[in-house]
């Protein structure tokens, strides 16, 4: 057991204490207030005990370190149904008992039988009571391990500051000239031929028409 001096010392020690410096860190230690929302004593009857309750909650916490608000409400579920449980499995005990002081008797050789027959209402709304705790722990537990198993998001990265260009120059004279041996897209236009009329003929063509007729 530590003695009062050292109790004081760890009080300064803590005092001193910056806390973590890097990103990790700090993105740890932000889930370290990240508590149970469970209040227990609400959830504690006069014939049950508190304690036990919060060992539940602390060894579920030990468990499964929840760290965002989702995976809290997920864990908190798994507090409240297995304790549900418990409570459900010690009534079926106690209805068992209160069944079988009602029909027990000395003659009776199958007095847990007349129990369940004189009960049997009773005793199957507790089972489909269970039962349906058991599935919402099963869910609870399945979705939360989903939670833990996904990857962690990580942290939004700052967009670099758009690089500085110079101011672009306005094209030289130079430049725009068709290069050396560009073909332009659109063609040429031909020369017009002349036009075969009566009065204009080639002199290097022989008109085949007789002599008399020219």
């Amino acid at each position: 057991m530590s003695t009062r001096r050292q109790i004081e010392a760890n009080r300064r020690n803590a005092q001193k204490s910056t806390g973590p410096t890097s990103i990790t860190g700090k993105a740890t230690s932000s889930m370290n207030a990240l508590k149970t929302g469970i209040h227990a004593k609400s959830l504690v009857l006069p014939s049950e005990n508190l304690a036990d309750l919060q060992q539940l909650i602390d060894e579920y916490y030990h468990r499964h370190q929840p760290a965002s608000p989702e995976a809290r409400v997920l864990l908190d579920d798994l507090v409240r149904c297995e304790w549900t449980l418990r409570r459900l499995g010690v009534a079926e005990t106690q209805l068992f008992e209160y069944a079988h002081q009602e029909a027990y008797t000395l003659e009776d050789d199958f007095p847990l039988g007349q129990s369940c027959m004189d009960k049997h209402k009773q005793f199957g709304q507790l089972q489909w009571r269970i039962d349906s705790t058991r599935r919402a722990l099963y869910r609870a537990l399945h979705t939360l391990q989903q939670l833990e198993a996904a990857p962690a998001s990580a942290p939004p990265v700052e967009p670099d500051p758009p690089a500085l260009h110079p101011p672009s120059l306005p094209p030289s004279p130079e430049t725009t000239s068709p290069q050396i041996g560009f073909v332009p897209a659109t063609p040429t236009a031909a020369p017009p031929h002349a036009a075969s009329s009566g009065n204009s003929r080639n002199p290097h063509v022989t008109d085949p028409r007789p002599c008399f007729l020219r």
